[in-house]
């Protein structure tokens, strides 16, 4: 089996050495470019699986590598870490990154990126949208997921959310309905939960178990998640009571508030799974926010 490959662009060759050896270990083969002309002429033939890229590069900088990964369909979805020593400038990039490293860089820190890294590097190659939906799949949502976990964690005052929707009667209804008008349902239902969202939120499917998923990335004040919330309630319930299925289905809608104690996007869905349960036994109302803490006072 080929090893993921890791593009390192960087023009400190200290921090190549260490970068190297962190990677190598993790079973990466590692490609390294030392300035932003000689990065950009080895992306015209190269997909890497992770790329570092720091910001300030002889002839290009590494802010136009980003820039230009992003509108290139073929590298748009490569993660990014970015890594610079300026906080500011980071804090004032276009694009914004996968994840930011601030120099100097601990060895630990770095490896123990790379470990969580490779739980999701499967479904780095998997499609990115659901051919029923139209939204991502659960894969490439666990990718950002796994993301969004790393960057709280450099900065344990942030939290974000994992919005949920399900409706619970959709085991029932796709034994009543013939494949393709459950499928058709299913399209109009997403539909619903999308234009509900901003276009740039990580919007995702997972068939497995039955429950739309999205970032809540920007937590703007504290009940802006509940009043997202109420908003996909509001706007998947007129769609639902519309509907002439037989059934009476309705959505239940949550969000889990995600803090830095999260080891990884697996523990984030067990609790995702949970507060699930919760709804679905009525022990919360519709729509309720949660947390990790009130989670596990329960269990």
């Amino acid at each position: 089996m080929d090893k993921p490959i890791a593009l390192i662009v960087e023009d400190d060759r200290d921090i190549v050495a260490l970068f190297r050896h962190v990677l190598d270990i993790a079973g990466y083969q590692t490609e390294i470019v030392l300035d932003g002309r000689d990065a950009m002429d080895r992306l015209e033939v190269l997909t890497p699986h992770i790329v570092l890229l720091d910001l300030q590069l002889p002839r290009l900088s590494g802010v136009e590598i980003l820039k230009r990964m992003r509108d290139n369909e073929r590298l748009k979805r490569v993660p990014v870490v970015v890594i610079t020593a300026y906080s500011p400038i980071a804090d004032s990039l276009p694009v914004e990154p996968d994840l930011l490293l601030l120099k100097p860089v601990d060895i630990n820190q770095l490896s123990a990126l790379v470990q969580r890294l490779q739980t999701t590097q499967g479904a780095m190659n998997d499609p990115a949208h659901d051919k029923e939906t139209g939204l991502y799949t659960f894969s490439f949502f666990t990718v950002r997921l796994t993301f969004s976990l790393e960057r709280i964690k450099q900065s344990s005052f942030r939290r974000f959310g994992v919005l949920f929707a399900e409706v619970p009667q959709l085991p029932e209804l796709k034994h009543q309905l013939p494949p393709d008008e459950m499928n058709t349902f299913l399209r109009h239902l997403a539909d619903q939960f999308r234009v509900t969202l901003r276009p740039t939120d990580t919007m995702a499917w997972s068939p497995a178990d039955g429950v739309f998923l999205t970032l809540i990335e920007d937590i703007p004040s504290p009940d802006a998640p509940l009043k997202i919330a109420g908003r996909v309630r509001d706007t998947m319930k007129k769609f639902l009571d519309g509907s002439a299925t037989g059934l009476d289905l309705r959505a239940n809608i949550g969000v889990l508030l995600c803090d830095s104690e999260y080891e990884d996007f697996q523990h984030v869905m067990k609790d995702v799974e949970f507060a699930r349960e919760q709804l679905r036994a009525g022990l919360f109302t519709n729509p309720s926010i949660f947390d990790r803490e009130m989670l596990r006072s329960r269990r």
